[in-house]
């Protein structure tokens, strides 16, 4: 323990600082000097700042998506693709730090930034709580009810934080190296590196307090309103989640109906004008002379969801936790044979937008035709027809902020009617499952039949998790299923050595024994606190 975290060397704003539990108290809320923290209302205060899960909210506009967790795991499954001829013939390469990424590279963990998207903010967050819960009898009391509030929502923040750093940074495995469970402020401290089982206890103790301080604060209720201060039901929807992650079917139903009995709406697509399609632009598909337009596809757009960008976010009545993060890559060809692309409201809605195609500096591109004075813009010659594939235009686009498009991080009802028909499956009530399915899938489809028309095994339930969570949940999906059911699922993708140069095509297999299934942490970071690297990644 005799290293100090370097993250904590850069911290700036409430509480980052690593002084004492009383530099703690002479701060102020805002950093103004106007006033000091010494009184429960204050910590009150700070407890339900949406910036502790990154929101951006209509109601507390100051505050904007800083973050992106979970981002490095966007291309780490098998519904991400990067095809060799889209990246460099569509793309003229693209993004080689994303691409770096997509083939299992190290230069991109070699810069300090990486930290940014998950290590850091998590251990900042973490920090924020231990403060509070540090100091939550060294001020002012106002009511018990206030102190087991505030004690509740930061254990539950506590945990949650770790979670999300054991998922990406460690192996499934009990015996793994885990996450070191931060519970103090002290400058020096550094957590030792215990084993993934001893971090999942550490978790579901701090879930476990919390949900009881919690119920003696008498926060029992779903409060949209607030969603972004958990309740009784935001532990519960969390430990639906953490339990699924470790096989615990029967914890994991159990949570997730409790959740879903305090809060299980759900969003019907149909009627709702955010979700009305516009034409964003139209992507003309020449004949085999390119001298006249074949055909014409539509680029669509929900334009009230992305003109309205982040605000839409408060009014979406299926969080149980308004909590974010972002994704950009196009989608593989086995996430685009799992669609209904005729009737699914997520496809038609979300993926069916052509972006990469309009994006893209080497595929719709600005032709004067003949008889033309002008050119036809966003035109497909035959040639590039050739080769182009139907799945190569598809990428998630759905609530937007500063250009990057966002995801649910936070738990949702739909995420817990889908942890309920993945028990229900495993438990052989496969007519049950197909029920909770049919439930979801009413408020996403443009037809009640196709939305019927699913059962309820086990791939049917994995199957419509990708749907309905996409591709940054898949990384979560892969993990804990050749955990939890030796499901021996791998990533199998071509990628190039020189990703400016088709030549260089070779297969990459990420195997289910992979140890790349733990993200490299940044080598001084490692280094820095006595952390043994995660294997197979040459840092």
């Amino acid at each position: 323990m005799k290293h100090k975290l370097y993250l904590f060397a850069a911290l700036a704003g409430v509480m980052m600082g690593l002084g004492s539990c009383s530099d703690f108290l002479d701060e102020t809320p805002d950093k103004s000097g106007s006033a000091y923290i010494y009184h429960m209302d204050q910590l009150y205060g700070l407890m339900g700042s949406s910036d502790l899960y990154l929101f951006s909210d209509a109601r507390y506009a100051q505050y904007g998506i800083t973050g992106s967790y979970w981002n490095e795991l966007e291309p780490y499954n098998d519904l991400t693709e990067y095809r060799p001829e889209f990246y460099v013939l569509g793309m003229e390469s693209g993004d080689p730090i994303s691409y770096d990424r997509y083939a299992y590279g190290t230069d991109d963990y070699k810069e300090a930034y990486t930290m940014t998207f998950t290590w850091t903010p998590s251990w900042e967050r973490i920090y924020r709580f231990n403060t509070v819960l540090e100091n939550l009898d060294n001020v002012v009391q106002t009511t018990q009810a206030m102190h087991d509030q505030v004690k509740g929502e930061a254990l539950f923040g506590r945990a949650y934080y770790h979670f999300l750093l054991l998922v990406e940074y460690s192996l499934w495995g009990d015996d793994a190296p885990g996450i070191g469970y931060r519970d103090g402020t002290g400058a020096g401290e550094v957590p030792e590196r215990q084993t993934v089982a001893y971090t999942l206890s550490r978790i579901n103790e701090d879930l476990d307090e919390a949900e009881s301080a919690l119920r003696s604060a008498g926060r029992t209720t779903f409060d949209f309103e607030h969603n972004y201060r958990p309740t009784v039901p935001t532990v519960q929807a969390f430990r639906a989640r953490v339990a699924l992650y470790r096989g615990d079917f029967e914890t994991a139903q159990t949570n997730a109906e409790a959740a879903l009995a305090a809060h299980s709406t759900l969003v019907n697509f149909q009627g709702n004008p955010d979700y009305e399609l516009s034409v964003l632009a139209p992507i003309n598909y020449l004949d085999e002379t390119n001298t006249r337009v074949a055909r014409i596809v539509n680029s669509t757009i929900c334009n009230g969801l992305y003109t309205r960008r982040e605000d839409v976010i408060p009014e979406y009545e299926e969080l149980f936790l308004p909590h974010m993060s972002q994704v950009a890559m196009p989608i593989s060809e086995k996430y685009y044979n799992l669609w209904d692309h005729e009737h699914d409201a997520r496809w038609l809605y979300f993926y069916s937008n052509y972006m990469q195609l309009l994006y893209a500096s080497g595929i719709a591109l600005p032709i004067v035709l003949p008889g033309d004075e002008v050119p036809t813009q966003n035109c497909v010659t035959w040639e590039t027809q050739q080769w182009l594939k139907p799945w190569d235009g598809a990428s998630y686009m759905r609530f937007t902020s500063n250009g990057t498009n966002l995801v649910m991080l936070g738990m949702t009802t739909a995420e817990m009617y889908l942890i309920k028909a993945e028990c229900e499956a495993r438990a052989g009530h496969e007519a049950d499952a197909a029920e909770t399915l049919k439930t979801l899938r009413r408020t996403r489809f443009t037809e009640e039949a196709a939305a019927d028309n699913i059962g309820g095994t086990l791939q049917d339930v994995i199957d419509e998790r990708c749907r309905e969570m996409g591709q940054l949940w898949r990384f979560f999906d892969m993990k804990r299923l050749n955990g939890t059911d030796h499901a021996n699922l791998s990533i199998v993708r071509e990628i190039m050595t020189d990703p400016t140069d088709l030549g260089t095509v070779t297969t990459l297999t990420i195997g289910p024994d992979d140890p790349r299934w733990a993200v490299p942490i940044y080598a001084p970071e490692a280094a820095n606190m006595g952390w043994a690297q995660n294997e197979g990644w040459g840092l």
